[in-house]
């Protein structure tokens, strides 16, 4: 026993060193809810036959004061209590005791006070008594945990440990799950200060910000020099002592002609001319008015910058995709009769307004729409023929004057059939009764050439053909009013 306790004074002893060592430390509060296993870990000793069943879970909490050596290094020194239950005696009669303790522990850990997940190795000694033997029992504990930074100065910490007794029967393991709270101190040593920043050539701009360190210059060119003081370093001045703009390369600007029109200025830079014509000879050499340095066309004549424009719609004629017809330019030079922002070429309905998305025909309303879809619903037959009902005629009246309301409009009229009888019959009977349709809206006035007509038979069901209500929806001509491309 005296070596084990030894054996605990040494480690305690050398953690009280690592305590003081340093004056760069941070403090904190540990507090954690604990839990025991004694069983995992019990091995029979000496004349006693111990049974895992006479241990249960040890339940327990445990404060402790924590105070950082290192980034990576924590003392940790836990004050802890919990009851458990051990064996009285062979009977397997149990008692309940008390127990309590401490333990100094060095946290091995990965730098964590900017990190959201910190992992670590924990290893220490321990001693602790309860109050049934009244003797002390000495642990070494080790294992491992993890923090999880909740907040500046928080942590969630769990943590399980390995701890071996150095009496016969308390080793056991450890789950812990619980808080830390850091305060004061910092563990990052104090920075330096800095000295400030040399200027080497006395130029009032310190080398850092100085493009030219070693030569005086400007704080408008970061301190390079300027002799002309045109604004150009004479790094890039190709004429550093006469002064010129940047766009230049510091030279003063050129007028190789001589016209008194400097060359940036001069749209005719080799041939003299007037400075009230940029510097170009007057010429006109399609003689429309528009001298050649502005005609647009300067060999031709024209109106409009100097090029033609036959139909005077202030579209040139090269540009103008309907040279003989008055446009507008919005339409690259072609009319718009209805003003829809559709050309009257590609307006199926070049005298009423419509979106481009209907061809430039006006849509058909909302409510004729949802008329038309509730109407055709109702267009019935005798059975197996194709003669209309009288109830029929009055909805293909109505579809008549649809018709008639949207001149611009096609319609296209299918059959459909339930699946009583065969295909070949069925198809027949579809078609029959979408061309009696047809054939009655011609006679109320209709032209053939708006409309078209064709029958699908039971191919195009809507509903159950197994129920009698299915079928009775399949049995449908339907009617749809569209813009032909």
């Amino acid at each position: 026993m005296k070596k084990k306790l030894l054996a605990i004074l040494v480690l305690l002893c050398a953690g009280t060193a690592l305590w003081s060592q340093s004056a760069l430390k941070d403090w904190g509060i540990q507090v954690r809810k604990t839990w025991r296993d004694y069983s995992t870990l019990l091995q029979p000793k000496n004349t006693r036959e111990w049974n895992t069943d006479f241990y249960n879970m040890s339940h327990g909490a445990e404060i402790g004061l924590r105070r950082g050596i290192k980034n990576y290094l924590d003392i940790i020194v836990p004050a802890k209590f919990g009851a458990a239950a051990f064996p009285l005696d062979s009977t397997r009669r149990m008692t309940s005791t008390l127990w309590g303790g401490a333990d100094a522990l060095f946290k091995l850990h990965w730098p964590h006070k900017k990190n959201f997940l910190a992992p670590y190795l924990v290893f220490g000694a321990g001693g602790e008594i309860n109050n049934r033997e009244r003797k002390g029992d000495f642990h070494l504990p080790a294992g491992i945990g993890i923090d999880f930074r909740l907040g500046q100065g928080v942590h969630l910490n769990m943590e399980t440990q390995q701890r071996t007794s150095l009496s016969d029967f308390r080793s056991n393991i450890q789950h812990a799950v619980g808080l830390l709270l850091d305060f004061g101190g910092t563990t990052e040593p104090e920075q330096p200060k800095e000295l400030p920043p040399a200027d080497s050539d006395g130029d009032g701009i310190t080398d850092d910000k100085d493009k030219c360190p070693t030569v005086a210059g400007v704080a408008a060119l970061s301190g390079c020099p300027d002799r002309d003081g045109d604004g150009v370093a004479d790094g890039q001045d190709q004429c550093p002592d006469q002064k010129g703009p940047m766009a230049n390369n510091g030279c003063p600007w050129p007028d190789s002609d001589g016209d008194g029109v400097l060359d940036k200025d001069d749209r005719c830079p080799a041939e003299k001319g007037p400075a009230t014509n940029a510097g170009c000879p007057i010429k006109d050499r399609d003689g429309d008015g528009y001298n050649d340095d502005i005609d647009d066309c300067p060999d031709v004549k024209g109106t409009v910058n100097g090029c033609p424009d036959a139909d005077g719609d202030g579209v040139i004629d090269p540009e103008d995709k309907c040279p003989k017809v008055k446009g507008t330019p919005e339409l690259d030079g072609c009319p718009d009769a209805d003003g829809d922002g559709i050309a009257d070429a590609q307006d199926k309905c070049p005298n009423k307004k419509g979106p481009r998305s209907n061809h430039g025909c006006p849509e058909i309303k909302k409510e004729d729409i949802q008329r038309l879809k509730e109407i055709t619903r109702n267009i019935q037959f005798y059975t197996g023929k194709t003669t209309l009902k009288p109830e029929s005629i009055v909805i293909l009246d109505e579809i008549a004057a649809l018709m008639k309301k949207y001149p611009e409009y096609n319609l296209s009229i299918s059959g459909h059939t339930d699946s009583v009888g065969s295909a070949a019959a069925n198809q027949k009977l579809s078609e029959g009764r979408a061309k009696a349709c047809y054939d009655y809206l011609i006679k109320k006035g209709i032209d053939r050439s708006r409309m078209s007509y064709a029958g699908y038979g039971e191919t195009q069901p809507i509903a159950d053909n197994m129920t009698k209500e299915g079928r009775a929806k399949n049995r449908r001509v339907e009617f749809y009013m569209y813009i032909r491309k």
